[in-house]
């Protein structure tokens, strides 16, 4: 029987050479000097040798071990050698389950036609908070514990790094990413539950701060403070175009050029823009028309000497801006630069509406230029061009309301 003594002692030769121990284990000497155990058996009448592993690394007694192992395999019937060949298919299929190859695959065939700022939205979180924790795991062992880890530590990731927010909304998303490639693990077969399920109602999602109309302090230093605006005149044009019209902020970044018919003096959302921030929708079912006052016609043709050459009315300032809008934070970022920090570029459509509403403005027209949805689909589809004359009047006499606020 071989000791560690001889084992060291053992020298390489002209050729590799075995010798042996005990019930089929022998060592095996290679020319480059490396010692390798193997185990030597015989299965249905066939000689076999299975590896064991290099010396010193498995020690004479580790090396025994794994033999009685692979013995005991025997004595039940098992090819100790196709064992083994099964345990590495499935260590195999386990390292390419795992939960970070899974999240890529759902990114790259469910997601492939989402936005190049969504997916690296989506990207950035995963890499972020949900990858260090569970990226390596296999996806059919992510517990409901470790989700519930996620959640809690980006809440407290946003907080201790001064990021915009308390972390709630963050963590929520994040619990809705690892859901959605959760179910995607199961669709595929490559998971049976999805953890997300059990850590609802674990990060509770804080109030909505409800847009509000602005003061006559903050209408008045909006004004004012656009006549000495320092930024760009993409983004000052931006800026006002939505206290002129109404619009949502989404609506104002992805304003095309090709909505903009300046001999009717209207502009036209395709029902795309509104209602789909991929923009898939190639019909162009005009859905959203909005007149153009004095004010509005005059600023967008100054526009078009800044961007008429470009796809978006409002291009992307720094970067991208040949094919990209103006991000989605930069209103509310110009506000707070121009001192406006209570307010966002939602609060401009609340301010119409109050404001009209307190004028005896029909309300009617009102909801249809703000362009909330109508409850008929049908009757939404034929009703966009309704009030439209009624409609023009009150953009033109609301933008003249606008420019008063500098008096």
């Amino acid at each position: 029987m071989l000791t560690d003594t001889k084992i060291r002692s053992l020298k390489p030769r002209e050729k590799p050479y075995r010798i042996a121990d005990h019930n089929g284990l022998c060592i095996e000497i290679r020319q480059s000097g490396s010692k390798l155990w193997r185990y030597r058996y015989r299965f249905d009448g066939k000689a076999s040798m299975l590896s064991l592993g290099e010396y010193p690394a498995v020690s004479l007694s580790d090396a025994r071990k794994a033999r009685d192992e692979a013995r005991a395999l025997l004595s039940d019937g098992k090819n100790p050698a196709q064992i083994r060949k099964t345990e590495k298919i499935e260590a195999s299929i386990q390292n390419a389950n795992t939960f970070e190859l899974v999240a890529k695959e759902y990114i790259t065939e469910i997601l492939k036609d989402r936005s190049s700022g969504y997916l690296n939205k989506i990207t950035k979180s995963l890499e972020i908070d949900i990858y260090p924790i569970i990226g390596s795991k296999n996806v059919s062992e992510v517990s409901a514990a470790e989700v519930l880890y996620i959640a809690r530590s980006t809440v407290s990731r946003v907080r201790t790094t001064g990021k915009r927010g308390t972390g709630e909304i963050t963590a929520l998303n994040n619990i809705k990413i690892i859901g959605a490639v959760m179910r995607y693990a199961i669709a595929t077969l490559r998971a049976e539950n999805d953890p997300t399920y059990a850590v609802r109602g674990s990060i509770i999602r804080p109030d909505i701060e409800h847009a509000r109309p602005l003061t006559k302090e903050e209408q008045s230093h909006f004004r004012k403070g656009l006549d000495s605006f320092r930024g760009s005149a993409t983004v000052r044009n931006a800026l006002l175009t939505m206290a002129y019209t109404m619009l949502r902020s989404v609506e104002i970044r992805r304003m095309k050029w090709s909505y903009i018919d300046f001999e009717s003096r209207v502009i036209n959302f395709p029902i795309s823009t509104r209602n789909n921030s991929q923009e898939r929708t190639t019909k162009k079912n005009r859905i959203h028309l909005v007149p153009m006052s004095e004010q509005l016609y005059a600023l967008l043709k100054q526009q078009y000497i800044e961007s008429g050459n470009k796809e978006y009315v409002f291009p992307a300032v720094y970067s991208g801006g040949d094919s990209n809008p103006i991000g989605g934070a930069t209103l509310n970022a110009a506000l707070k630069n121009m001192g406006l920090k209570a307010v966002t570029a939602h609060d401009f459509r609340a301010t119409a509406s109050t404001i009209l509403n307190e004028l005896d403005f029909d309300e009617n027209w009102i909801e249809k230029q703000l362009a909330h949805a109508e409850q008929n689909k049908v009757r939404a589809s034929y009703n966009h061009a309704k009030y439209m004359n009624q409609r023009r009047d009150m953009l033109q006499q609301w933008a003249d309301i606008v420019d008063g606020w500098k008096e």
